[in-house]
């Protein structure tokens, strides 16, 4: 281990009884070199950069070390009062009077031993022991003293000027004292070095700006944080006024009124904070403050995960739109018009009829947005009774109904805070609840059932309905407000009876999907399977194309996949057998057969009610008429 420890020694014969000690003690953490006064400043002004922590010496050579200004701290070996015994009776075998020349400590400690020995020195206070220790021993002189007893540099002088001298020695009890103290004062200094360590590393890396003052206002600490967010430098900051620094700040009140402020909202630059400003007392006296800022943006996005951990259920969206399958023209326009629509923020309306996808567009929606990376949260307003709906919606406090969770619950517009929330089958959505959702869609704000405080919330919304929203406005069933705050951007997913070919496409891939599933090895379509399945109208859409073909996979062997399994799987007997309508000259291809069977689809479900059928496809009665004669009144009879 490296020496910590170094023992500058003014003679050779302290530094062998420091070694002696030392080896005695088994410290090898002490260093020790012989060099006095100006040679052993040279050295302590090294030591520092060489990694030692503490410095022990001697008499001038340790005054002029701390006189040096060297920040390592010096531990001095004191004179004990046998070393001064030792030198007084070598003093006495060369005469007298005996005089000594030191600082006033050591004056004081040879007036007690006068008391002791029943003789009095002459003695001479330095007040600076390199430019007065001349003065002193010439004093000395001139007062008769024929012996000096002191350090080397007084001892030395004496000669010089004709007298004897007997320099004190240290014992080993000195330097026993002096090297324990030393390792009490590394070990105290290493202490606080860590905790200065651990301050600065909490300074350097938390989130948070940190500002300190001293009494009279200025800083004090200035940690990296308040650096960005000022755009001052620690070095400039530090001592300066922080009214200089931060002229909007409280911290200059505080320090005056010695009363803490919490959640002081103030701005630094363009950025606003929310800053705490605590005072420091000792002795009930202010002595400081310390002041720890946080950015707003910040907390809202702290104040956002905590939202998230507390309720998340795993609301993430699993499709894109390379899960939409299909090519023909009305999918590939629907997937264009979304694709579009991911890239805004706005509000999107989805129509189409029940089990046509409208949430996997938006789920797509969802993960080809900037906000791909948050929640996507889903509800069905259809699914729920109007009072758990609200609750679902909007979340509630605890106590705020009979059977209220402890603690209460996160609605799913704070959930989806930063992410999509997708509202499948809005039109369900009961009149006093729309003026909610209208509320919320508008202030961006939301409050929790039996709360009185409101919540911020960002969510991007997209809605869905098989309903015809505008014809439900105009009979005063669904808000016009709230639809046009919903309708802002709008999308029909087409139905599956519309997209043709890809009918099979679909078809395929369940096969793929369920054939894996359930480890069974089923055989290809048939022709006329295909064409059963090109020409069902699919009022189910997709989820019923997907029941049909997981039925086909449990009740088909690894054989040709023929009409009859598909007519099974349909649920199609005998006397409800499939016909497709036989195509007239002026309706060819694939596109026509699509409308009748959509004209088809209406009559049935509107009874054969042909006024409502012609509203329910969004045409006129007469526009109706006209197809249907086109290709034959008796095909949709």
């Amino acid at each position: 281990m490296a020496a910590e420890i170094l023992f500058i020694a003014p003679l050779q014969e302290l530094a062998s009884l420091v070694k002696e000690v030392s080896h005695q003690e088994s410290a090898p953490e002490i260093d020790i070199k012989v060099a006095r006064m100006e040679d052993g400043v040279r050295l302590a002004l090294e030591a520092e950069g060489r990694g030692y922590h503490v410095l022990v010496s001697r008499g001038v050579t340790a005054w002029m070390i701390r006189e040096a200004g060297i920040s390592l701290p010096v531990i001095d070996v004191l004179i004990g009062g046998l070393d001064i015994l030792e030198a007084y009776l070598q003093a006495k075998c060369l005469g007298s009077p005996i005089g000594i020349v030191d600082v006033n400590e050591m004056i004081q400690e040879i007036t007690s031993f006068e008391e002791l020995v029943g003789e009095n020195f002459v003695k001479y206070t330095l007040t600076d022991q390199k430019e007065d220790i001349l003065k002193g021993v010439a004093a000395l002189k001139a007062a008769g003293v024929q012996v000096v007893i002191g350090k080397i540099a007084m001892a030395n002088e004496a000669k010089r000027l004709g007298m004897q001298a007997v320099v004190i020695r240290s014992g080993q009890e000195a330097v026993k004292r002096a090297l324990a103290e030393a390792r009490r004062v590394l070990a105290v200094r290493k202490l606080e070095k860590r905790r200065v360590e651990q301050l600065k590393a909490i300074l350097d890396f938390t989130y948070d700006g940190v500002i300190a003052l001293d009494k009279n206002g200025r800083i004090s600490v200035f940690n990296p944080v308040m650096e960005k967010l000022t755009g001052w430098k620690a070095k400039k900051a530090i001592g300066s006024l922080v009214i200089d620094v931060l002229p909007k700040s409280h911290c200059a009140n505080v320090l005056k009124s010695g009363k803490a402020e919490v959640g002081d909202i103030m701005e630094i630059g363009r950025a606003k904070v929310v800053a705490n400003h605590i005072p420091i007392k000792v002795d009930e006296k202010i002595e400081g403050v310390v002041t720890t800022i946080q950015s707003v943006d910040r907390l809202q996005s702290l104040e956002h995960k905590v939202r998230r951990s507390l309720a998340d259920r795993g609301h993430v969206a699993k499709h894109s739109f390379k899960d939409i399958l299909g090519h023909s023209q009305a999918i590939e326009n629907a997937v264009k018009w979304a694709s579009e629509y991911a890239q805004v923020d706005s509000t999107v309306l989805l129509h189409g009829r029940t089990g046509s996808g409208k949430e996997l567009f938006a789920q797509a929606i969802h993960n080809a947005s900037p906000r791909r990376h948050e929640s996507f949260v889903a509800i069905n307003c259809a699914a729920l009774p109007e009072s758990l709906l609200e609750s679902e919606l909007f979340g509630y406090v605890e106590g705020a109904f009979t059977g209220a969770r402890k603690g209460g619950k996160a609605g799913v517009f704070e959930i989806a805070h930063g992410g999509t929330l997708f509202l499948d089958e809005v039109g369900e959505m009961a009149p006093s609840l729309q003026a909610r959702l209208l509320r919320v869609l508008e202030e961006g704000e939301v409050m929790r059932l039996g709360d009185n405080s409101i919540l911020p919330v960002n969510v991007r919304l997209v809605a869905a309905t098989h309903r015809d929203l505008k014809a439900m406005v105009e009979k005063a069933s669904f808000r016009e407000d709230l639809f046009y705050r919903l309708n802002v951007l709008s999308l029909v997913v087409p139905e599956l009876a519309a997209r043709g070919s890809d009918i099979l496409l679909i078809a395929r891939h369940f096969l793929d999907e369920f054939s894996g599933k359930m480890n069974r090895r089923v055989g290809r379509l048939s022709g006329d399977a295909e064409r059963i399945l090109l020409e069902y109208p699919w009022p189910g859409n997709i989820r019923e194309l997907r029941n049909a073909i997981e039925r086909m996979v449990m009740l088909t062997g690894e054989k040709e996949i023929s009409k009859d399994d598909v007519a099974r799987a349909l649920l199609l007997d005998g006397e409800q057998t499939f016909c497709v309508p036989v195509r007239k000259e002026k309706l060819h291809g694939e596109v026509e057969l699509a409308e009748i069977r959509i004209i088809q689809k209406a009559l049935k479900e509107c009874g054969g009610n042909k006024t409502e059928a012609a509203r329910y496809l969004g045409i006129s009665r007469t526009t109706l008429w006209r197809k249907m004669q086109e290709v034959g009144v008796e095909m949709f009879q």
